[in-house]
This record gives structure tokens, C-alpha cells and sequence, in this order.
């Protein structure tokens, strides 16, 4: 994987303007609480090479913490295209993933998708995934605990 943007070109945009969110900083994970979220912005050095890195921005619900989670309550991985794009990216993420009525909307229509799909069904290779897409990727992890969370209290 090339990246088109350095790590360190992202570190150094990422700070201040994280910083001006209300984001802490710890190594290369920033960290927001809000009151029922957490949120996370992680840059992840590849174990494969230095050059190449991970953006991984989380988000964690505050009543199930602590948790041995390391990424958050679900997660994803945004492309390392340009500072602005990457962020812009975040933001828009971390709006739709703190909106307890859509978190909701689309746990159900993923737990639909499952039933269709169970995993059985997955590991043999028998979804076909462009006809019946996956509605929440990030609900992929998910464990059963969460899922009732979000069920009863979202």
C-alpha cells in the first residue's frame, strides 16, 4: 500500500486542528469524551513497513466502558488521501456514528442483513455481497452485550 500522504505531514495537520476540537492527544491517538461517546482518532504504524501506516478513528459508548476493546464500540479505517479529506472524512463519520436514532436504524437493518446472511453462509463464500450489500460494516464486530445496548437504550 502507497500512501499518497506522509504520516508525519498527517500528524503535524491533524494536531492543531484536533486540538481545537477539544481532542487530547497521547502518542498518535486523540481522544474526545463526550457525554455518551468517546471518540478516537488513532494513526497506526504498519508492522510491515515504516513508510506505510493505518488512520483508524473509533468510538467508544462511555456506559460500557472500560472495555478490552482497543479501536472502540465500532470502528473504521479511512484512506490517507490529504489532511483536509482525511479529517473531513472523521467528522463526517463521527457525526453519523454519535446519532443514537441512526446507530440504531442501521443496527437493525444489519441484524436483518444477518439473518440473510448468516455467518456460516459467509465463511462459505455464498453472499453475494453486490445484490444484498452490507447496510453497517462496522457492525461486523460488534459483540452480542453492545448490540442489546444500543437495543434498549438508543
Amino acid at each position: 500500500m502507497d500512501h499518497i500522504l506522509p504520516e508525519e505531514q498527517l500528524i503535524e495537520y491533524a494536531k492543531p486542528y484536533l486540538k481545537a476540537r477539544g481532542f487530547k492527544k497521547k502518542n498518535k491517538r486523540w481522544t474526545k469524551e463526550t457525554q455518551e461517546f468517546t471518540i478516537s482518532f488513532l494513526i497506526q504504524g504498519s508492522s510491515f513497513s515504516k513508510e506505510n501506516y493505518y488512520i483508524r478513528p473509533g468510538i467508544f459508548i462511555n456506559e460500557l466502558m472500560p472495555t478490552e476493546l482497543y479501536y472502540g464500540h465500532w470502528m473504521q479505517g479511512i484512506e490517507p488521501t490529504t489532511p483536509e479529506k482525511v479529517l473531513c472524512d472523521f467528522e463526517q463519520w463521527c457525526e453519523e456514528w454519535t446519532n443514537k436514532s441512526l446507530i440504531k436504524e442501521r443496527l437493525l437493518a444489519f441484524m436483518e442483513w444477518e439473518k440473510r446472511n448468516p455467518l456460516e453462509k459467509r465463511r462459505a463464500k455464498l453472499v453475494d455481497y453486490k445484490t444484498d450489500p452490507v447496510p453497517a460494516e462496522e457492525f461486523f464486530m460488534v459483540d452480542l452485550k453492545t448490540k442489546q445496548y444500543i437495543l434498549d437504550k438508543f
